[in-house]
């Protein structure tokens, strides 16, 4: 028969192992609870003129886990944009569609990513982006659908 020093050196690995296993498991589980969450939500595409995102809303798409709305260059468009959960705005350099669709996404507090393809931002635009600290950058579709991914898991998953 062990005795109880064998018995304890044994458990108390098994024990340890458990306790960080749980600790992990919990960790992990809110995690992925909060991503999940934020992936039902919409996510809005905003168009401008020079950026129609017809392309970049069908990669999305084609991704599968994103609830992804056709693009709108409609200026009514902004109305509706408390409803998502992320907004991607195409960037078209001194476009007044870019701004307003900005600042109003700034205003109702939506975090939003800003697609800009290979142009380069100006330096006035690139000031009102950095007014705004929910806001992402990027410049190739891959990129957007990390950020995309990235936004959801970190993002709050309640709604305001």
């Amino acid at each position: 028969m062990p005795n109880l020093i064998t018995i304890i050196q044994f458990l108390w690995p098994v024990a340890a192992g458990a306790f960080g296993a749980w600790g992990w498991f919990q960790l992990f589980r809110k995690k992925e609870q909060r991503l999940f969450k934020n992936l039902q939500r919409p996510v809005g595409i905003i168009a401008t003129p020079d950026k129609p995102m017809t392309h970049e809303a069908v990669l999305l798409k084609r991704v599968g886990f994103f609830d992804i709305k056709d693009p709108s260059s409609d200026s009514r468009a902004l109305d509706l944009m408390n409803e998502n959960r992320l907004v991607i705005i195409g960037y078209s350099p001194n476009s007044q569609a870019f701004k307003d669709a900005f600042n109003t996404a700034k205003q109702r507090e939506v975090p939003v990513i800003v697609y800009a393809g290979p142009t380069r931002i100006s330096d006035e635009d690139m000031k009102l982006l950095q007014s705004y600290s929910h806001h992402s950058m990027c410049n190739t579709p891959l990129r957007l659908i990390s950020d995309v991914f990235a936004m959801m898991g970190t993002l709050p998953e309640e709604e305001k």
